[in-house]
C-alpha cells in the first residue's frame, strides 16, 4: 500500500496510526493495520470515502466486530464471484471471437 493512500486516509480518519514524539513519524499498530484492510477491502468493494468513515466509526463505537466482519466477509465474497464470471465472460468472448 503506497504511503500516500495510508497519508489520505489518516486525513479522512479512516486510519489512526500512533506518532513517534518529535521525528514525525508514523507506526502502525496492529489496530492500525486492520483498520487499513478493512479500509482497502471497502475501497476493492466500490464503497466510497463517506461511506467508509461512517463504517469505520461505527466499527471504533462497538466492541464486537463479528456481525461487521461477517459483511465485509460476505462482500469480498461476492465482488470474488464477480470478478470470476467477469474473468470467465472475457474468456468466452475471446474464444467466439478467434474462431
Amino acid at each position: 500500500m503506497r504511503t500516500s493512500t495510508l497519508r489520505f486516509w489518516e486525513q479522512q480518519g479512516l486510519v489512526t496510526p500512533e506518532r513517534t514524539a518529535g521525528l514525525n513519524m508514523r507506526h502502525y499498530p496492529l489496530a492500525a493495520i486492520r483498520e487499513a484492510r478493512i479500509v482497502a477491502a471497502l475501497r476493492a468493494g466500490g464503497y466510497r470515502i463517506p461511506a467508509v468513515q461512517a463504517v469505520m466509526k461505527s466499527l471504533r463505537r462497538i466492541s464486537d466486530t463479528d456481525d461487521a466482519r461477517t459483511a465485509l466477509q460476505n462482500r469480498l465474497r461476492t465482488v470474488a464471484s464477480q470478478s470470476e464470471a467477469l474473468l470467465r465472460a472475457g474468456t468466452d468472448i475471446a474464444d467466439l471471437i478467434s474462431r
